[in-house]
Protein backbone atom coordinates (compact mmCIF):
# COMPACT_ATOMS: atom_id res chain seq x y z
CA UNK A 1 0.00 0.00 0.00
CA UNK A 2 2.72 2.56 0.49
CA UNK A 3 3.58 2.84 -3.38
CA UNK A 4 -0.65 3.35 -3.80
CA UNK A 5 0.02 6.16 -0.92
CA UNK A 6 2.78 7.61 -2.39
CA UNK A 7 0.83 7.64 -5.75
CA UNK A 8 -2.43 9.45 -4.21
CA UNK A 9 0.17 12.29 -2.82
CA UNK A 10 2.33 12.51 -6.32
CA UNK A 11 -1.46 13.36 -8.05
CA UNK A 12 -2.40 15.90 -5.48
CA UNK A 13 1.16 17.55 -5.34
CA UNK A 14 0.33 17.98 -9.07
CA UNK A 15 -2.68 18.58 -9.35
CA UNK A 16 -2.03 22.36 -9.84
CA UNK A 17 0.44 21.07 -13.17
CA UNK A 18 -2.00 19.17 -14.30
CA UNK A 19 -4.61 22.00 -14.17
CA UNK A 20 -2.31 24.30 -16.11
CA UNK A 21 -1.42 21.62 -18.84
CA UNK A 22 -5.61 21.14 -19.19
CA UNK A 23 -5.92 24.83 -19.50
CA UNK A 24 -2.77 25.36 -22.32
CA UNK A 25 -4.59 22.37 -24.17
CA UNK A 26 -8.17 23.67 -24.63
CA UNK A 27 -8.22 23.83 -28.66
CA UNK A 28 -11.17 26.57 -27.92
CA UNK A 29 -12.24 28.99 -25.34
CA UNK A 30 -15.14 26.79 -23.48
CA UNK A 31 -16.56 29.57 -22.24
CA UNK A 32 -17.22 31.93 -25.24
CA UNK A 33 -20.81 32.97 -23.72
CA UNK A 34 -19.00 35.11 -21.70
CA UNK A 35 -17.11 38.35 -22.23
CA UNK A 36 -13.50 38.79 -23.10
CA UNK A 37 -13.44 40.83 -19.56
CA UNK A 38 -13.98 38.32 -17.70
CA UNK A 39 -11.92 35.68 -19.07
CA UNK A 40 -9.12 35.75 -16.37
CA UNK A 41 -12.06 35.10 -13.20
CA UNK A 42 -12.86 32.25 -15.80
CA UNK A 43 -9.56 30.85 -16.04
CA UNK A 44 -9.48 30.89 -12.44
CA UNK A 45 -12.71 28.98 -11.52
CA UNK A 46 -12.05 26.79 -14.12
CA UNK A 47 -7.90 26.32 -12.66
CA UNK A 48 -10.04 25.50 -9.25
CA UNK A 49 -12.41 23.09 -10.57
CA UNK A 50 -9.51 21.12 -12.00
CA UNK A 51 -7.37 20.58 -9.14
CA UNK A 52 -10.65 19.78 -7.34
CA UNK A 53 -11.36 17.36 -9.78
CA UNK A 54 -7.59 15.91 -9.76
CA UNK A 55 -8.08 15.48 -5.99
CA UNK A 56 -11.12 13.69 -6.44
CA UNK A 57 -10.42 11.03 -9.02
CA UNK A 58 -7.07 10.34 -6.98
CA UNK A 59 -10.04 9.34 -3.92
CA UNK A 60 -11.43 7.61 -6.50
CA UNK A 61 -8.63 5.51 -7.35
CA UNK A 62 -7.30 4.86 -3.72
CA UNK A 63 -10.44 4.40 -1.66
CA UNK A 64 -13.31 3.83 -4.19
CA UNK A 65 -14.87 7.53 -3.62
CA UNK A 66 -18.06 7.14 -5.84
CA UNK A 67 -17.84 11.04 -7.95
CA UNK A 68 -21.36 11.29 -8.29
CA UNK A 69 -21.95 14.37 -6.00
CA UNK A 70 -18.87 16.11 -8.13
CA UNK A 71 -20.08 14.82 -11.19
CA UNK A 72 -23.51 16.04 -10.64
CA UNK A 73 -22.60 19.68 -9.21
CA UNK A 74 -20.62 20.33 -12.89
CA UNK A 75 -23.11 19.01 -15.09
CA UNK A 76 -25.70 21.51 -12.82
CA UNK A 77 -22.96 24.50 -13.55
CA UNK A 78 -22.57 23.75 -17.30
CA UNK A 79 -25.78 23.25 -18.08
CA UNK A 80 -26.86 26.61 -16.66
CA UNK A 81 -23.89 28.07 -18.03
CA UNK A 82 -25.54 27.20 -21.48
CA UNK A 83 -21.79 25.65 -22.70
CA UNK A 84 -22.29 22.57 -25.32
CA UNK A 85 -21.81 18.74 -24.22
CA UNK A 86 -19.32 18.17 -27.22
CA UNK A 87 -16.80 20.42 -26.06
CA UNK A 88 -17.38 19.54 -22.05
CA UNK A 89 -16.45 16.19 -23.61
CA UNK A 90 -13.84 17.15 -25.34
CA UNK A 91 -12.13 18.61 -22.70
CA UNK A 92 -12.79 15.49 -20.42
CA UNK A 93 -10.95 13.47 -23.03
CA UNK A 94 -7.95 15.85 -23.10
CA UNK A 95 -8.12 15.98 -19.01
CA UNK A 96 -7.89 11.70 -19.16
CA UNK A 97 -4.67 12.05 -21.27
CA UNK A 98 -3.03 14.68 -19.38
CA UNK A 99 -3.70 12.76 -15.96
CA UNK A 100 -2.19 9.41 -17.06
CA UNK A 101 0.44 10.69 -18.29
CA UNK A 102 1.35 11.94 -14.95
CA UNK A 103 0.65 8.80 -13.67
CA UNK A 104 3.19 7.36 -16.00
CA UNK A 105 6.00 9.95 -15.28
CA UNK A 106 5.34 8.28 -11.61
CA UNK A 107 5.80 4.67 -12.48
CA UNK A 108 8.68 5.73 -14.46
CA UNK A 109 9.95 7.99 -11.25
CA UNK A 110 9.88 4.95 -8.77
CA UNK A 111 10.57 2.61 -11.64
CA UNK A 112 12.17 0.10 -8.96
CA UNK A 113 9.27 -0.09 -6.99
CA UNK A 114 6.64 -0.21 -9.65
CA UNK A 115 5.41 -3.56 -10.99
CA UNK A 116 3.12 -4.55 -14.00
CA UNK A 117 0.37 -5.48 -11.21
CA UNK A 118 0.34 -1.77 -10.21
CA UNK A 119 -0.12 -0.24 -13.77
CA UNK A 120 -2.78 -2.46 -14.39
CA UNK A 121 -4.37 -2.11 -11.36
CA UNK A 122 -4.40 2.13 -11.86
CA UNK A 123 -5.19 2.00 -15.05
CA UNK A 124 -8.91 0.21 -14.50
CA UNK A 125 -8.95 2.03 -11.25
CA UNK A 126 -8.31 5.31 -13.42
CA UNK A 127 -10.92 4.62 -16.00
CA UNK A 128 -13.58 2.91 -14.04
CA UNK A 129 -13.39 6.40 -12.11
CA UNK A 130 -12.92 8.39 -15.15
CA UNK A 131 -15.87 7.05 -16.89
CA UNK A 132 -17.87 7.42 -13.80
CA UNK A 133 -17.67 10.99 -13.78
CA UNK A 134 -18.97 11.12 -17.79
CA UNK A 135 -21.84 8.77 -17.00
CA UNK A 136 -23.14 11.10 -14.22
CA UNK A 137 -22.31 14.05 -15.98
CA UNK A 138 -23.80 13.78 -19.58
CA UNK A 139 -27.08 11.42 -17.20
CA UNK A 140 -27.69 14.86 -15.15
CA UNK A 141 -26.96 17.54 -18.14
CA UNK A 142 -29.64 16.16 -20.50
CA UNK A 143 -31.94 15.27 -17.94
CA UNK A 144 -34.54 17.64 -18.90
CA UNK A 145 -33.22 17.30 -22.36
CA UNK A 146 -34.36 14.88 -24.76
CA UNK A 147 -32.93 16.06 -27.90
CA UNK A 148 -29.84 14.59 -27.63
CA UNK A 149 -29.48 11.04 -28.01
CA UNK A 150 -27.38 8.65 -25.87
CA UNK A 151 -25.68 7.30 -28.99
CA UNK A 152 -24.41 11.05 -29.72
CA UNK A 153 -23.21 11.00 -25.90
CA UNK A 154 -21.52 7.77 -26.44
CA UNK A 155 -20.06 8.85 -28.94
CA UNK A 156 -18.22 11.53 -27.61
CA UNK A 157 -16.92 9.79 -25.03
CA UNK A 158 -14.51 8.39 -26.96
CA UNK A 159 -12.47 5.40 -26.81
CA UNK A 160 -9.78 5.60 -23.90
CA UNK A 161 -6.65 3.44 -25.93
CA UNK A 162 -4.38 3.68 -22.79
CA UNK A 163 -0.78 3.57 -23.60
CA UNK A 164 1.61 1.55 -21.14
CA UNK A 165 4.69 1.30 -23.07
CA UNK A 166 6.13 2.70 -26.38
CA UNK A 167 4.41 -0.33 -27.99
CA UNK A 168 1.75 -2.01 -25.38
CA UNK A 169 -1.80 -0.25 -25.19
CA UNK A 170 -5.06 -1.28 -23.19
CA UNK A 171 -8.55 -0.72 -23.82
CA UNK A 172 -10.64 -1.15 -20.65
CA UNK A 173 -14.06 -1.57 -21.22
CA UNK A 174 -16.67 -0.66 -19.16
CA UNK A 175 -20.74 -0.58 -19.12
CA UNK A 176 -23.28 -1.93 -21.50
CA UNK A 177 -21.98 -3.06 -24.57
CA UNK A 178 -25.01 -2.56 -27.55
CA UNK A 179 -24.46 -2.87 -31.34
CA UNK A 180 -24.18 0.62 -31.51
CA UNK A 181 -21.26 1.34 -29.05
CA UNK A 182 -19.20 -1.82 -30.34
CA UNK A 183 -19.52 -0.73 -34.05
CA UNK A 184 -18.24 3.13 -32.95
CA UNK A 185 -15.60 1.06 -30.13
CA UNK A 186 -14.08 -0.67 -33.33
CA UNK A 187 -13.79 2.21 -35.06
CA UNK A 188 -12.09 4.47 -33.04
CA UNK A 189 -10.13 1.70 -31.72
CA UNK A 190 -8.27 1.02 -35.37
CA UNK A 191 -7.51 4.66 -35.28
CA UNK A 192 -6.01 4.94 -31.98
CA UNK A 193 -3.53 2.07 -31.99
CA UNK A 194 -2.47 2.80 -35.39
CA UNK A 195 -1.70 6.27 -34.35
CA UNK A 196 -0.18 5.08 -31.29
CA UNK A 197 2.19 2.87 -33.13
CA UNK A 198 1.30 -0.11 -30.78
CA UNK A 199 2.31 -3.75 -31.31
CA UNK A 200 0.00 -5.23 -28.67
CA UNK A 201 -3.27 -3.78 -27.57
CA UNK A 202 -4.82 -5.73 -24.31
CA UNK A 203 -8.72 -5.28 -24.72
CA UNK A 204 -9.73 -5.63 -20.59
CA UNK A 205 -13.32 -6.94 -20.08
CA UNK A 206 -13.51 -6.84 -16.76
CA UNK A 207 -15.50 -4.50 -16.66
CA UNK A 208 -18.22 -6.00 -18.76
CA UNK A 209 -21.30 -8.04 -17.85
CA UNK A 210 -23.29 -9.02 -20.66
CA UNK A 211 -21.95 -10.38 -24.07
CA UNK A 212 -24.36 -11.46 -27.13
CA UNK A 213 -23.70 -12.62 -30.56
CA UNK A 214 -23.78 -9.63 -32.32
CA UNK A 215 -21.21 -7.69 -30.21
CA UNK A 216 -19.27 -10.78 -30.21
CA UNK A 217 -18.64 -10.87 -33.58
CA UNK A 218 -17.80 -6.97 -33.74
CA UNK A 219 -15.26 -7.46 -31.16
CA UNK A 220 -13.93 -10.50 -33.48
CA UNK A 221 -13.99 -8.17 -36.38
CA UNK A 222 -11.83 -5.38 -34.44
CA UNK A 223 -9.22 -8.34 -33.69
CA UNK A 224 -8.59 -9.33 -36.83
CA UNK A 225 -8.45 -5.91 -38.34
CA UNK A 226 -5.89 -5.01 -35.69
CA UNK A 227 -4.11 -8.17 -36.85
CA UNK A 228 -4.21 -6.93 -40.65
CA UNK A 229 -2.01 -3.88 -39.48
CA UNK A 230 0.29 -5.80 -37.57
CA UNK A 231 -1.50 -5.60 -33.70
CA UNK A 232 -1.92 -8.24 -31.45
CA UNK A 233 -4.82 -8.38 -29.35
CA UNK A 234 -5.23 -9.49 -26.10
CA UNK A 235 -8.30 -10.36 -24.19
CA UNK A 236 -8.29 -10.09 -20.51
CA UNK A 237 -10.86 -10.03 -17.55
CA UNK A 238 -13.80 -11.98 -18.95
CA UNK A 239 -15.79 -12.38 -16.06
CA UNK A 240 -17.32 -16.04 -14.73
CA UNK A 241 -21.07 -14.46 -15.98
CA UNK A 242 -19.46 -13.84 -19.52
CA UNK A 243 -17.25 -17.14 -20.30
CA UNK A 244 -20.96 -18.87 -18.78
CA UNK A 245 -22.82 -17.26 -21.59
CA UNK A 246 -20.10 -17.42 -24.49
CA UNK A 247 -20.08 -20.96 -23.85
CA UNK A 248 -24.15 -21.21 -24.28
CA UNK A 249 -24.05 -19.49 -27.09
CA UNK A 250 -21.28 -21.05 -29.08
CA UNK A 251 -18.86 -18.27 -28.99
CA UNK A 252 -15.28 -19.11 -29.38
CA UNK A 253 -12.14 -17.34 -28.44
CA UNK A 254 -9.85 -20.36 -28.46
CA UNK A 255 -8.05 -18.14 -31.25
CA UNK A 256 -7.41 -15.56 -29.25
CA UNK A 257 -4.76 -15.34 -26.31
CA UNK A 258 -7.01 -14.84 -23.45
CA UNK A 259 -5.68 -14.06 -19.49
CA UNK A 260 -7.86 -13.99 -16.55
CA UNK A 261 -6.89 -10.46 -15.44
CA UNK A 262 -5.27 -7.70 -16.72
CA UNK A 263 -2.24 -8.05 -14.10
CA UNK A 264 -1.46 -11.56 -15.78
CA UNK A 265 -1.33 -10.25 -19.29
CA UNK A 266 0.79 -7.50 -18.61
CA UNK A 267 3.03 -9.97 -16.30
CA UNK A 268 3.07 -11.65 -19.92
CA UNK A 269 3.89 -9.11 -22.49
CA UNK A 270 6.59 -7.20 -19.96
CA UNK A 271 8.09 -10.68 -17.99
CA UNK A 272 8.51 -12.86 -20.64
CA UNK A 273 11.59 -14.57 -19.51
CA UNK A 274 9.33 -15.04 -15.57
CA UNK A 275 7.13 -17.78 -15.71
CA UNK A 276 3.93 -16.29 -15.16
CA UNK A 277 0.71 -18.67 -13.91
CA UNK A 278 -1.96 -18.07 -16.42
Amino acid sequence: MVIEKQLYTFMVDHSHHMAEDWLQSRATEEYYIYSLNASREIESTLRKQHIKFTNMLADCMMSGHDPYPWAKELAQQRKSAGVPLIKILQNFNRCREISWRYIQQFADSYAEDVRTSHIGAWSLQFNRAFDRVIEVFTSHYHQFDDAVTFEHRTIQMGVPVIPITENIGILPLVGELDTFRATFIQEQTLNKASSLKLQYLIIDLSGVYTLDTTVADELFTVIKQLSLLGIKAIISGIRPEIAQTSIKLGLNFSDILTFGSLKVALAHLLEPKKKVKI
